[in-house]
């Protein structure tokens, strides 16, 4: 699982998927089963064995049983990644081992702190962006108006509008110059610029000029970068071609061959030629959802 997708709920990440019905949250198997029933106030994938819930106002992890491993007890948790985890605790931020020991607090008046990718994470004080090591040390200084997570050494950053590529040295080896970006991943970067989106390599080189005709395209994970047009949402391949048709009023990340989908009133996961594995019709909403606010899109 990529690191910026460590977490995400309605993708399948070790062959579970968090999903929510009514007001609880629950995990699902391939087959659309649930083998954790619906109770947390909120839940997130799993990643390295464990993932992120809510419960009682608090956050905790599981296991695969649905056990909880280390009690609810934070305000906030990030998913595990490279053995560590980002939690918050009476204001303040801490890096944690997989017994729950707290390996280190910040001390400085942080906003945010990512998962770890390729050793480094996104830290984040004052609206500005860099990164620490797993020994909560700022390694590249704060210096940028949005940092992605860094894959395969390289990463996304944004500074003064314009967006980029560093290496793991703070140092630019594409040129903050395009208008607007998303991560780096499997050696490409969809960009903007002077009105055209394209896929560029870790150098900036041109790999695909896509035009035009995308309001939004976002990154490669699969093979497969989800598009946007006219509202309507399909994939590309690296190469720019579409390989899934752009009819879907929603299009997920693809992770373990499965993304979520929808269209109309159906629902559920589809393979990389946008056919569905698994769906079921969207339940209706009624008033309790109405009342409280639930998107009656993501019920399962």
């Amino acid at each position: 699982m990529k690191p910026f997708l460590a977490g995400a709920c309605w993708t399948f990440s070790e062959s579970l998927a968090a999903v929510r019905q009514k007001d609880k949250w629950g995990y699902i198997d391939r087959e659309g089963y649930f083998v954790i029933p619906p109770q947390f106030t909120d839940a997130e994938g799993f990643s390295e064995g464990l993932a992120v819930v809510e419960k009682n106002e608090k956050y905790g992890y599981i296991d695969k049983n649905g056990t909880f491993v280390i009690a609810p007890q934070f305000e906030y948790a990030n998913s595990f990644t490279e053995g560590v985890a980002i939690v918050f605790v009476d204001g303040k931020h801490h890096i944690i081992d997989k017994q729950g020991h707290t390996l280190v607090t910040f001390t400085d008046n942080i906003t945010d702190v990512e998962p770890f990718s390729d050793g480094l994470a996104t830290i984040v004080i004052d609206w500005k962006y860099g990164y620490v090591n797993h020994e909560g040390k700022v390694v590249i200084p704060l210096q940028f108006d949005f940092a992605g997570p860094f894959v395969d050494g390289l990463a996304e950053v944004e500074i003064e509008g314009k967006c980029g590529l560093i290496d793991k040295s703070g140092n630019f080896v594409v040129p903050a110059q395009y208008d607007d970006a998303d991560y780096f991943s499997e050696g490409v970067m969809p960009v903007h610029i002077d009105g055209q989106w394209r896929f560029v390599d870790g150098h900036g080189n041109t790999l695909a000029i896509l035009g035009d005709k995308y309001d939004t395209v976002v990154c490669l994970v699969e093979g497969r970068a989800s598009v946007l047009a006219n509202h309507k949402h399909g994939a590309i391949d690296k190469s720019g071609n579409l390989v899934i048709d752009i009819r879907f009023d929603e299009l997920g990340y693809f992770s373990e061959g499965l993304a979520y989908a929808r269209i109309g009133n159906t629902h559920g996961f589809v393979n990389p030629s946008g056919e569905f594995e698994l769906q079921r019709p969207v339940p209706k909403r009624t008033l309790l959802d109405r009342l409280l606010g639930r998107n009656w899109n993501l019920q399962w």
